[in-house]
């Protein structure tokens, strides 16, 4: 497949994260606009910051720096980061009526039936993609692949590959033409697969 996008989730108490992927396939006559408004909408608010900070006369120093997150080696310290712009559950200043607010804004939803088209998936316990590669990861591959146009394709590609962070710096660790990682040994580790004989979905339960 072209691409692929991955959905976090953090389970705190079973020190794992079950990881959702969504292979991705660019096709004539697959433009996705669901993709194409989440691509415009950041890429908006991107071109905003920049030009507020230019008019503002604004150093970056005051944002984050790079490095703090460098030490992300195990998946207690990775699932301690600060949730930036969006109160969470046990943080010391949560508002149960802010969250509740936040909740009902018109956000990204990355389950949206154009992302996520089946809920059936192949399984396995592995690693992340990125160092420090931890393995603490229950990955559920979706069986059905999310489809963009060329032209998407495109897009996503050169924000992988050309991203240029606020602090005029290159963020892509791309080679190649390729960011993912190589492929690696399962050490007989199982994979197994979910299908409709393992559980129907909610709106075949609903007929």
């Amino acid at each position: 497949y072209d691409m692929e996008m991955q959905i976090w989730h953090f389970h705190i108490l079973r020190r794992r994260s079950p990881v959702m992927a969504i292979f991705v396939e660019a096709k004539p006559g697959g433009f996705n606009a669901k993709f194409q408004d989440l691509y415009t909408d950041h890429l908006d608010q991107c071109q905003n910051f920049r030009r507020d900070l230019r008019e503002k006369g604004h150093s970056t120093d005051h944002l984050e720096d790079p490095e703090e997150y460098q030490h992300l080696h195990s998946f207690e310290s990775f699932v301690d980061e600060p949730a930036h712009g969006f109160s969470v559950p046990g943080d010391e200043n949560f508002d149960p009526d802010q969250h509740e607010r936040e909740l009902q804004q018109d956000i990204f939803n990355p389950y949206h039936r154009d992302y996520v088209r089946n809920i059936y998936f192949y399984g396995y316990k592995g690693s992340t993609t990125d160092p420090p590669c931890g393995q603490w990861v229950n990955w559920r591959i979706i069986d059905t692949p999310m489809t963009v146009s060329y032209t998407q394709l495109f897009q996503a590609r050169n924000i992988l590959f050309n991203h240029v962070s606020p602090f005029c710096e290159r963020t892509s660790v791309h080679k190649n033409g390729s960011s993912t990682r190589p492929i690696q040994d399962t050490f007989a580790r199982p994979v197994y697969r979910c299908t409709k004989l393992d559980f129907d979905s909610d709106v075949l339960k609903g007929q």
